[in-house]
């Protein structure tokens, strides 16, 4: 007969043997083809609420890399983002925002800055209600303030009937 006290020794060890649910966790891919090679590590850490993605991608037949780098970490309102892009000719693109949960859904609101240096406004919002309606819309605008495309999307719900619209814009360019 197995007394509690022989029970002490294997539940101890398997208490240490079980890794903690707020753990840091990596992970690394790797891919090798016959012309590109390419690395990404993706890194969690729940108790910060933080998540890392680095890649690193190379063409194996003229030697250019291209690598990017995002983080996102949550925030008591929502989640904060960061994204750097580093193209093969070292142009570099930037992306950084919020998204804020309110009651019904989200906003985000963000800053970007272009392979030329360009900066742009994005800004964005969803929101959905208890019976099944939801709406969301984006929009970009350049550094003075001229939207440079949108998009809009409704959807609407009766009794045996689904509406959906969608409305998109965008500013000529030259």
């Amino acid at each position: 007969m197995i007394t509690p006290r022989m029970m002490i020794a294997p539940l101890a060890a398997l208490t240490l043997a079980i890794p903690a649910g707020a753990q840091e966790q990596t992970r690394t891919r790797t891919y090798d083809g016959p012309n590109v090679s390419a690395v990404q590590t993706t890194t969690v850490n729940p108790e910060t609420g933080t998540a890392t993605r680095d890649r690193d991608v190379t063409n194996l037949n003229t030697g250019n890399t291209a690598s990017s780098s995002a983080v996102r970490q949550r925030t008591d309102s929502g989640t904060a983002i960061e994204v750097a892009k580093t193209g093969p000719q070292g142009n570099s693109r930037s992306l950084s925002g919020e998204r804020t949960r309110t009651a019904n859904g989200s906003t985000f609101s963000d800053g970007a800055t272009g392979a030329g240096g360009e900066t742009y406004g994005l800004q964005g919002s969803r929101s959905r209600d208890g019976r099944g309606n939801s709406q969301a819309s984006q929009s970009i605008t350049n550094s003075a303030g001229d939207v440079l495309a949108s998009r809009s999307r409704s959807t609407t719900r009766a009794p045996g009937q689904v509406n959906r619209s969608v409305a998109r814009s965008r500013r000529p360019r030259g």
